[in-house]
């Protein structure tokens, strides 16, 4: 008979009582060779740990095992005895138990044969169970644990378990697996995994790992570890602990638990342990996004999963996302879709966006509007969502808002995507209307030119005209405050801007210019003339005529009558130095200064041809800055009342020239300071001016008998000027009656205008009235020399000479008659009358006695 012989080796692991070894040497014996056949102690065991003081192991054990004998060997532990005797020592075997029914059977199909020891009741020392407490089984198990023998070791620790179950689960508790979690052998963590469940089933389900625990560092080992190779006995212990450690690991917003997704449908095919994480709330958004990073990773492990399951994890996932930027990218990037997936869970997507909305501002909601991709039926419901709340976020009046935000508003409001609807749009006007930010005020007119472009209506209620209205009042009371300096032309932009979408529309249009008249006219009126040039830049006709129309208005109060106001003004609105030459910059500026113009030719109503000559002489300082202007003076110069006293000008010096003058008007324009027209009129106006200075001062009817006919000659004359015409005047007959005494009146008239020459005739007036015997009966134009004494101070005689027009000559302190050439001028002495006097105790003046009299 053939017998098939194996080897295999056995060690094997004992829990002794504590102190054994005091009584003998612990063995191993058994029915076969190797065990020294129940007698003879070959296997010794030892104590590999000194921690361990009841854990005994013998070396690897050889043994043959035949087929027959397999499952068949038996062996007890023992202890082996040597006591003294008479004859030597005497040995002996105490057996564990009590008899062969305690005899073990050696599992051939295991290498490690763990035991514990059977108490002999013949010995005092006994081993309970519940006193082992440094099981070394699971330690020996895990320190043999290799990449290569998982599956084995976790087999022999299920065979363990099953032998010592108690002992086996208190040597592998939390503490064991705490301390050994930083084992860098991936396999020993998956063991330790194990262990964790276990434990947990022992104890209860809902327990929760100290927060210290380093649950990353076991779900770090399961990933993409292949575990369906192990028993399925294990597969609830695992279960548990991966259940356990992904809450462990997510409640402490740790991320290594998403790796649970690559081996899920191996060991949790239902993903069952989603349920578990349904009170998971990521506290801010960091940690949201770092979230999503690493759910990326699950797309491909998921895909096939039975569609309910992934419905569920679908939406578990969906609920998790508390920010929509953290929703789009899991919709767009991570989600797989199908019309029948896309349906189950396209409601959760928009509830929970209607969630998320309330967190995003603006700008957030412009990116968010842009990056979702929803299926065509279910756009308009995301659309919503978004409408609903950028209008939420405009009706707070109040509402700070910057540039980027005003950007975003401008294009979420004309984004077409978003379905605006024409009540959508009438009411995010309304509110923008009521807005006190300067920059979203300053949008309202692109939107609405976007209102009309999308064919929006206002049927219903018919409230566009007051919310544009109440746009355009809000919008310039914020100018005014903020923008005072610029504030008129600011008016007026606003009104370019907003023309070609209201022109047409007569009662918004005529709302808008009411209250841009009014804001006008409430601005003083320098600010008003200042604006002029800024408004002349705009474009529309139409605008700067309203502005034209209310600057006339302003000035037809204050064209009463050409002064020094008008020209003031009139500087001002030209923006030019006041007596400097008038440049007129624009046309509107030139349009003004006709209006001017119409307004002083619709208030003169003056008859007379003579007046209006006179008038413009009057004002001709006016005048000449309004005729020599230059710059814009086309239509200027084309005015009616420009022509009119250009004409009128030109006719004045056509009289003049012609001398077809009349003498009343000549005579009436003298007395304005032209000079170059008095310079060319001194011949004509001057001679009968000068007659009768000359008869009045000089020839006193009192001292010249036929003066009274040569005074009321020249009266005569005066009465009629207006119908006397200067060339009558310049014929040789028309002074013949005055023929002798006309040069001296022409040239007493000229030096008449001297001081000197005024002071000197007054002197000789008083002179000529101490006179005792001046000429009383004669025409004293002729050239006879008269002379007389003057009694002076003490009674001295004063020598005078005179003759003709008065003259009066001092010598000095030295008499000489040569001193005074132009007494011996004959011309001279025909115009003048002379008078010369000699100081007194010179010449023919008397001498006084006294040095000391006056």
């Amino acid at each position: 008979m053939n017998i098939n012989l194996e080897s295999k080796t056995f060690t094997f692991h004992i829990h002794l009582p504590e102190g054994i070894e005091k009584i003998g040497q612990p063995i191993i014996l058994g029915s076969v060779e190797e065990l020294g056949f129940w007698e003879t102690p070959i296997v010794k065991l030892l104590q590999p740990f000194s921690k361990n003081p009841t854990h005994w192991q013998s070396e690897p054990i050889t043994i043959s095992v035949s087929t027959t004998e397999r499952n068949r060997i038996q062996y007890r532990f023992a202890i082996h005895v040597q006591s003294p005797a008479l004859y030597g020592n005497e040995e002996k075997n105490i057996f564990e138990g009590d008899g062969d029914k305690d005899n073990r059977i050696l599992d051939t199909e295991r290498e490690n044969q763990y035991a514990i020891w059977k108490n002999n009741s013949n010995l005092s020392q006994r081993l309970n169970l519940a006193q082992v407490k440094d099981c070394a089984f699971v330690d020996y198990i895990f320190n043999s644990i290799r990449a290569y023998n998982l599956k084995d070791k976790i087999m022999e620790y299920r065979h363990l378990l099953n032998l010592y179950d108690d002992i086996t689960i208190r040597a592998s508790n939390l503490e064991y697996i705490i301390n050994n979690t930083d084992n860098k052998l991936k396999e020993k963590r998956i063991f330790l995994c194990l262990l964790l469940g276990y434990d947990i089933l022992r104890r209860n389900l809902n327990y929760e790992l100290p927060t210290s625990f380093s649950s990353e560092l076991l779900l770090d080992a399961l990933d993409n570890y292949d575990l369906e190779t192990f028993p399925s006995d294990i597969k609830v212990p695992i279960h548990t602990a991966i259940t356990t450690l992904v809450q462990h690991n997510a409640s402490r917003y740790y991320f290594h638990w998403v790796k649970i997704f690559t081996i899920a449908t191996k060991v949790d095919p239902k993903y069952s342990f989603i349920y578990h994480l349904n009170t998971l709330k990521y506290p801010n958004d960091e940690f949201l996004e770092n979230f999503i990073k690493e759910v990326e990773i699950i797309g491909p492990y998921i895909k096939d999963v039975e569609f309910e399951i992934y419905i569920n994890i679908a939406k578990w996932l969906i609920q998790l996302c508390h920010n929509n930027d953290s929703l789009i990218k899991l919709w767009n990037d991570i989600l797989l879709h199908n019309d029948e997936i896309d349906k189950n869970i396209v409601k959760f997507l928009i509830n929970q966006f209607q969630k998320n909305i309330s967190k995003d501002d603006v700008i957030a909601l412009e990116i968010h509007s842009k990056k979702i991709i929803i299926p065509k039926n279910y756009q308009d419901n995301v659309a919503e969502i978004f409408r609903n709340h950028i209008l939420f976020l405009l009706e707070d009046p109040i509402r700070k808002w910057e540039d980027q935000d005003i950007f975003a508003i401008r294009n979420i409001l004309q984004d077409d995507s978003l379905n605006w609807s024409s009540d959508d749009a009438i009411l995010s006007l309304e509110f923008i209307s009521r807005s006190c930010n300067l920059k979203l005020l300053d949008i309202f007119p692109e939107l609405l030119d976007n209102f009309f472009r999308n064919n929006f209506s206002d049927t219903k209620k018919k409230r566009l005209p007051s919310i544009c209205t109440n746009w355009f009042t809000l919008l310039l009371l914020i100018l005014n405050v903020s923008n005072e300096c610029n504030f008129i032309s600011l008016i007026f932009y606003q009104l370019e801007r907003m023309h070609p979408l209201l022109s047409h529309r007569k009662n918004i249009w005529q709302n808008f210019t009411t209250i841009a008249i009014e804001n006008l006219k409430a601005c003083p009126e320098s600010q008003i003339i200042n604006a002029i040039k800024l408004v002349d830049q705009i474009k529309e006709k139409e605008i700067k005529e309203l502005f034209s129309d209310i600057i006339k208005e302003m000035i037809f109060k204050t064209i009463q009558q050409i002064d020094d106001r008008l020209i003031d003004k009139i500087f001002m609105i030209c923006g030019c130095e006041s007596n400097k030459l008038l440049e007129v910059p624009n046309t509107m500026i030139e349009d003004i200064l006709c209006y001017i113009l119409d307004g002083l030719q619709r208030k003169s109503n003056l008859s007379d041809t003579s007046e209006k000559y006179l008038n413009i002489i009057k004002f001709g300082k006016f005048w000449i800055l309004i005729l020599n202007a230059t710059g814009n003076v086309e239509k200027l110069n084309e005015n009616s009342y420009f022509k009119h006293i250009q004409m009128s000008t030109a006719k004045i010096n056509s009289l003049l020239i012609e001398k077809s003058i009349n003498i009343q008007l000549l005579q009436q324009l003298l007395k304005y300071s032209d000079e170059q027209l008095f310079q060319y009129l001194d011949e004509t106006i001057g001679k009968k001016k000068s007659l009768g200075e000359f008869y009045n001062e000089l020839c006193s009817a009192s001292k010249i008998i036929d003066v009274n006919d040569f005074t009321q000659d020249l009266k005569k004359r005066m009465h009629n000027l207006d119908n006397v015409i200067l060339n009558q005047t310049m014929l040789s007959d028309h002074w013949l009656f005055h023929e002798k005494v006309l040069n001296s009146a022409i040239l007493y008239y000229k030096f008449n205008q001297s001081q000197i020459f005024r002071d000197i005739i007054e002197y000789v007036k008083i002179f000529s009235q101490q006179r005792n015997n001046c000429a009383s009966s004669y025409l004293y134009i002729s050239n006879e020399t008269v002379n007389y004494y003057v009694s002076g101070g003490n009674g001295i005689q004063i020598y005078v000479e005179e003759k003709g027009n008065t003259i009066l000559f001092t010598s000095g302190y030295m008499y000489h008659d040569n001193l005074h050439p132009l007494w011996y001028d004959t011309e001279f002495g025909e115009i003048f009358h002379l008078v010369r006097w000699d100081y007194r105790g010179t010449g023919r003046s008397d001498k006084p006695r006294d040095a000391k009299a006056d």
